[in-house]
């Protein structure tokens, strides 16, 4: 095997062990020789791949945010309209955040780094971000009541977000949590909706639950 292959090799397995250790016992109390452990690698391939824990969690938090533009990426390709892709997005959000370990780690990272730590690339401001920049999308194509404040729609899918991991976080089952979701959205959606976009929008999740989720995170 070339020595780059094992390097490339070697990378994958730390970076994806991290993210399982990070998941599971969280940025604080994680260390690096237990992903060293995990990762069934040396501590000194480690350090030359990562010096610190902040390195690990850099990787950790890009390749989750990967995921993330993957999941928006296929999306969009499937649909036309911006608020049935952002429906979608948070459903499938819900299934990553229980079955991806790097979508996990990245929450928890967010939560757990102090405001000293290097910048991180933060879960929450970069997803924000696009599917802000889903809103701003359906505002131009006339998807978004008139009267309803582009602040309001960001507020409520701010909102939303935080719901939905708050269930993931409290053990509610990804069954229950589609279907909180899919009222949540048969309340507010009639609100948010231009009159012509809101027969177009489903609120459940698509067909096969979170099968876009799970296939996403085995991808990797």
């Amino acid at each position: 095997m070339a020595k780059q292959e094992r390097s490339e090799r070697t990378l994958e397995k730390l970076t994806v062990a991290a993210a399982e250790q990070f998941a599971l016992h969280g940025f604080v109390k994680s260390t690096l020789g237990g992903v060293s452990r995990a990762a069934g690698v040396t501590k000194g391939a480690l350090f030359f791949h990562f010096p610190t824990k902040d390195d690990l969690a850099d990787a950790v938090q890009k390749r989750g945010q990967d995921i993330l533009e993957a999941m928006l990426t296929d999306l969009t390709y499937a649909e036309k309209s911006c608020l049935q892709v952002l429906v979608d997005a948070l459903h499938a959000l819900s299934g990553m955040l229980r079955s991806d370990p790097f979508i996990k780690a990245g929450v928890r990272i967010a939560r757990e780094r102090t405001a000293g730590s290097p910048a991180p690339m933060d879960f929450y401001p970069l997803w924000l971000d696009r599917l802000g920049q889903l809103l701003e999308t359906a505002r131009k194509d006339g998807e978004l009541a008139a009267d309803v404040p582009d602040l309001s729609a960001r507020t409520l899918v701010t909102a939303v977000v935080c719901g939905v991991e708050t269930l993931a976080w409290m053990g509610v089952s990804e069954d229950e949590s589609h279907k909180w979701l899919g009222c949540l959205w048969e309340l507010v959606l009639p609100v948010v909706a231009s009159p012509d976009a809101l027969p177009r929008v489903r609120t459940t999740a698509p067909t096969g639950g979170a099968s876009l989720a799970r296939g996403r995170a085995a991808s990797h």
